[in-house]
């Protein structure tokens, strides 16, 4: 899983994630070396999918066990006897570093500088996806990313993006 000491240290399924997701984040092309933050920011959104994969697993079991089951008249110890629930444990197991890991790359996230439009753009969709998520706990991304845009320029030709 992650090191501490190094908020990016990364699994190898979240790279080849992250690596298939990098050029969708990225607009696919360009001859350009690609912006560290895109990234991270694929990083961070493969890891995001993963979690929310789990989830939804998690939740099928148990609406399996609901319906056939009875699941909420069961006492713990009837309900640790379904097969289903010892899936839902080990989802829960799974879950509980990759929570962390999510967490600490969010923190990280509004330290690594974007260098072009590719890099605003993916931590953008980053702020995007915790605000859809936690409900507003992208703020110091969602604002330093505002920040790197307003400063910005065009890969093209040079000009500042914003003219304010």
């Amino acid at each position: 899983m992650s090191d501490d000491k190094e908020p990016f240290a990364v699994s190898r399924r979240v790279v080849i994630g992250a690596a298939s997701a990098a050029p969708v984040v990225a607009g696919a092309g360009g001859a350009a070396a690609p912006d560290a933050a895109v990234a991270r920011c694929a990083e961070w959104l493969t890891l995001d999918a993963e979690i929310d994969r789990l989830g939804l697993r998690w939740s099928d079991l148990e609406t399996i066990l609901v319906r056939q089951k009875r699941w909420e008249r069961m006492t713990p110890e009837e309900r640790g006897e379904l097969l289903p629930s010892e899936e839902m444990d080990a989802i829960d197991e799974q879950l509980k570093p990759l929570f962390d890991q999510r967490e600490a790359w969010l923190e990280a996230l509004p330290k690594v500088r974007a260098h072009d439009l590719h890099g605003v753009v993916a931590k953008l969709e980053v702020a995007l996806q915790v605000m859809v998520h936690q409900q507003g706990d992208g703020y110091d991304l969602f604002k330093a990313t505002m920040d790197e845009l307003r400063t910005a320029r065009c890969p093209n030709c040079g000009a500042p993006v914003c003219k304010r």
